[in-house]
């Protein structure tokens, strides 16, 4: 696990069908049954992948989230290729599939142009460390970046994943000195009692998670059905995080009519589904709140 060597690795054509459930879960079921080693300070070669942008790929996405403009938008195509690499450096670091949750997502669009139908593109993901947390936790880092063939940047992603319920003195035994990572949290109660702030009806269908599973190839089963969620413990299921941060892009987009550069969203509570929300917005701020006024996601973003 010391090599900086890069790993290449292959992901399924197409992210739905009986075929690649099968090897989905497989990969989750292997998970569950081994053993946890934990080696969270490990350091592990950066994953690389191929992958395609059909024109029934890019007409999917924006459709699924109801963008309706013309502006490129910093959607996710890349997730099937990310889904991959995460279940891969989870293997290696010795963490189980079920315990993860997504805590914040970083998306930067650095090309003007966006991504571009029927154009190969290259994903490197690699693992930053781990940032110790409260309690018995810690957050996952990971880094990714999206190039066309020319090795021209599209797109820079940066995830956290929340692991809990460790042992105790595990986390005081990491060093977080070498992840750097931007400080402070949208104030969403001030941002929910600004007068001027506008206020976007936003609609969480019943079958989100399972849509969204089908076009990014996450198929957890906490997002699939409120039966596979109380199997890991929870009440009903919910959105996977990238699911909510499309969704956030899209609605910006159409609200602003711009594309949407830079987006920095902090999770606070799972998006269940269904939902009725509103995602309350400054020109630079952001929250997804719920009927009951609670933020369940906020944060920041560039036109």
């Amino acid at each position: 696990m010391k090599s900086s060597k890069t790993r290449w690795f292959e992901t399924p054509d197409k992210a739905t069908g009986l075929g690649y459930a099968t090897r989905f879960y497989m990969r989750v079921w292997q998970s569950l049954k081994e053993p946890e080693s934990l080696d969270l300070t490990a350091t592990l070669p950066p994953l690389k992948t191929h992958w395609f942008l059909s024109e029934d790929t890019a007409r999917k996405w924006p459709n699924l989230f109801g963008y309706e403009g013309s502006q490129p938008q910093a959607f996710t195509y890349s997730a099937p290729a990310g889904v991959w690499a995460l279940m891969q450096v989870l293997q290696d670091l010795g963490v189980k599939f079920s315990r993860i949750m997504h805590l914040q997502t970083r998306l930067l669009l650095v090309s003007e142009q966006g991504f571009e139908v029927g154009t190969h593109y290259t994903t490197s993901v690699r693992y930053q460390g781990a940032r110790p947390l409260k309690g018995h936790s810690v957050s996952l880092v990971f880094r990714s970046e999206v190039r066309d063939v020319t090795g021209r940047e599209i797109m820079q992603l940066e995830d956290e994943l929340y692991v809990g319920g460790l042992p105790d003195g595990f986390v005081a035994q990491l060093n977080d000195n070498q992840i750097s990572m931007p400080a402070g949290k949208t104030d969403h109660l001030a941002l929910m009692n600004n007068p001027l702030a506008d206020r976007i009806p936003v609609r969480i269908p019943r079958r989100l998670g399972s849509q969204y599973g089908k076009l990014s190839g996450d198929l957890n089963p906490l997002h699939i059905s409120s039966i596979g969620a109380r199997l890991f413990g929870h009440s009903s299921s919910f959105i996977q995080g990238l699911c909510t941060a499309n969704l956030v892009l899209s609605t910006l987009g159409n609200h602003w009519q711009q594309s949407i550069r830079s987006l920095d969203m902090q999770f606070e509570r799972p998006v269940p589904q269904p939902a009725r929300l509103n995602l309350v917005c400054t020109l630079d701020q952001f929250a997804l709140v719920d009927e009951r006024q609670k933020a369940l996601v906020s944060g920041t973003y560039i036109c």
